[in-house]
């Protein structure tokens, strides 16, 4: 049995904090979407529920703390993004990666415009923002509609890749599944239902489809919201190029080594030491276990060490953690994780490549495949 870890490295504390950040902007996301729902009944039900669902999210608190996790989140991703070995992935996670470089410039435009205009002390209400969206500016709706898009996918993909790579986590999947294709239905639809309701007010000239006057002591910051807008947007894309430059050179001066891989008898498949071996896998398309994508989270990708020409990197406490975890034999390694340093290396999987939590155990793994008590 692997030996139990003992410290939290900063390795371990970043990926915590992508991941709580993550569930915190998705629980935002959630409660907007779930608000527009409530267009299927009108506008008015909108804002009646506003103060329990978006609402909540106005307070100067959570407001901070909600500005640090999309900061954090973002950056987090950028590095993710920039310590990446390789491209090359899977669908899932190449959907989630491209989402996310694409939240904050579509996020920007209402967020921003959002605070500043609370900031200013304008209660921009639901019957204001279907007015702008539908009536006055209907090419920003459109944007609406694809950033909640956007951000719902991205979410989701990084909350099912989390989940997957937990036991017991495929009991209540099947129902995540639902809920993460109905919310989005639902909103959608309450969108539109609340925009025809305001667009018959604007064709019947009624109250709803007018702007109210804004009090003489109130005054509406709308340059400086196009200008901080304009520059959240124009930086952040200027960060995603400037990290995808600093990958670029950082992968061509890196010094490798020549790897050559054999896993349970099969052909050589020729790799560097510059990425793991569940990379050298996706490379020479040779499926391979692995629920959470390579994140060191599920140990589904964990191989037996056979032989190795040259000594084999210490794992890192992440990686001690997972095998302790998932209760690996003595001398397994994660496949996600371990970069040889060259030479031929022959490995045994230990799981099957289509495994999931449902099935049964390997039958040459131990039986307790838990960590002691």
């Amino acid at each position: 049995m692997t030996d139990k870890p003992h410290s939290i490295t900063p390795a371990i504390a970043l990926r915590a904090v992508r991941i709580w950040s993550g569930l915190f902007l998705l629980a935002f996301v959630t409660s907007h979407l779930i608000n527009l729902s409530f267009g299927l009944i009108s506008i008015e039900s909108m804002d009646g529920a506003r103060s329990y669902l978006t609402g909540v999210w106005t307070g100067k608190i959570v407001g901070a703390v909600l500005l640090a996790a999309f900061v954090c989140h973002f950056f987090l991703g950028l590095w993710a993004l920039y310590v990446r070995p390789t491209l090359r992935t899977n669908t899932q996670d190449i959907v989630q990666l491209l989402t996310g470089l694409l939240v904050v410039p579509l996020l920007a435009t209402h967020a921003i415009a959002i605070s500043m205009l609370a900031n200013a002390g304008v209660d921009f209400g639901y019957s204001d923002t279907i007015r702008l969206f539908w009536l006055q500016v209907p090419t920003l709706g459109l944007l609406q509609v694809i950033m909640l898009s956007v951000v719902w996918v991205h979410g989701c993909a990084g909350l099912f890749t989390w989940l997957r790579a937990k036991e017991g986590a495929g009991k209540v999947l099947h129902w995540l599944y639902l809920f993460a294709v109905l919310v989005p239905i639902f909103a959608l639809l309450g969108y539109a239902g609340a925009g025809r309701e305001m667009l018959v007010a604007g064709q019947a000239g009624a109250d709803l489809a007018q702007s109210p006057a804004m009090p003489e002591d109130v005054k509406v910051p709308f340059a400086l919201i196009k200008q901080v807008t304009n520059a959240t947007i124009y930086g952040s894309i200027a960060l995603t190029l400037l990290t995808l430059a600093a990958r670029f050179v950082r992968l061509r001066v890196q010094t490798t080594q020549k790897v050559v891989l054999i896993r349970d008898g099969s052909p050589e498949m020729v790799s560097t030491s510059a990425i793991s071996i569940l990379d050298c896998f996706g490379r020479n398309d040779q499926p391979h276990a692995s629920l959470c994508a390579g994140r060191g989270r599920c140990g589904t990708c964990a191989v037996r060490i056979v032989k190795s020409d040259f000594p084999l990197p210490t794992p890192s406490e992440l990686e001690q953690q997972t095998l302790y975890r998932v209760g690996a034999p003595q001398g397994a390694r994660l496949a996600c994780q371990l970069k040889p340093a060259g030479g031929k290396v022959e490995v045994l999987a230990i799981y099957p490549a289509d495994y999931t939590f449902e099935n049964d155990r390997p039958t040459d793994v131990p039986s307790s495949f838990k960590a002691p008590a």
